[in-house]
């Protein structure tokens, strides 16, 4: 998957100056003691952070539930979901961040449908083998996810309602507003916006899982 995306997305990595980190994910870091040891040599644990050269680093309560399930105690965490009028702003303001945002958002449901939801979302493997063809055969190229036929999406929604209307006035929506069903945006190609997106999501889940793998 690494190798596909710094291949067909290249230029878009170099734009944001992680074309060399994604690079590094080709090569395995060795799990040894001595790296361990390191890493230990730089934590604090009066406040569960790590110092390193360019500074303090440290990991959120919920973003370790999120990658290892690791209770979070009695600690507060409301994850933030922009409101209509938010959203409206960001279109007027910065109208690739909201069509990418809206993208992202809907192939991450479409993929959820389709793999099914678990306790804490969609699983990080389901993810990579819907945006990415053959990710599993070692023998295939990798190619990025497909458009869907009509017939395709018609299958999945035919459990759920294809569309929408407002029947009162709820946030910044009028009565009348028809919604169509996200499982639209499947006929649309993926861009490379939202497909890079995606990939550095599943970068950043990795790169967790090994920080919180060698803490433990």
């Amino acid at each position: 998957m690494a190798g596909f995306v710094l291949e067909d997305l290249k230029d878009k990595l170099l734009q944001i100056d992680l074309y060399t980190a994604a690079r590094a994910v080709q090569y395995r870091i060795p799990q040894r003691s001595n790296h361990f040891f390191a890493m230990l040599e730089g934590y604090n644990p009066e406040t569960c952070t790590f110092f390193n050269p360019v500074g303090e680093m440290g990991l959120a309560l919920h973003e370790m539930y999120e990658v290892s399930g690791l209770v979070m105690g009695d600690i507060p965490y409301e994850e933030y979901v922009p409101s209509a009028e938010e959203l409206h702003l960001m279109e007027d303001s910065a109208p690739l961040v909201y069509a990418t945002y809206w993208e992202v958002s809907c192939h991450f449901h479409i993929c959820a449908k389709i793999t099914g939801w678990r306790s804490r979302g969609v699983e990080q493997m389901a993810w990579a083998n819907y945006l990415f063809n053959g990710l599993g055969d070692k023998a295939d190229r990798l190619t990025r996810i497909s458009p869907s036929t009509d017939a395709e999406i018609e299958e999945r929604i035919n459990t759920s309602t294809s569309s929408h209307a407002m029947e009162s006035v709820e946030d910044t929506f009028r009565p009348g507003t028809v919604f169509k069903s996200f499982h639209h945006q499947a006929k649309i190609p993926i861009s490379n916006r939202a497909l890079r997106f995606h990939f550095l999501k599943l970068f950043q889940c990795s790169v967790r899982v090994v920080i919180i793998c060698s803490c433990h």
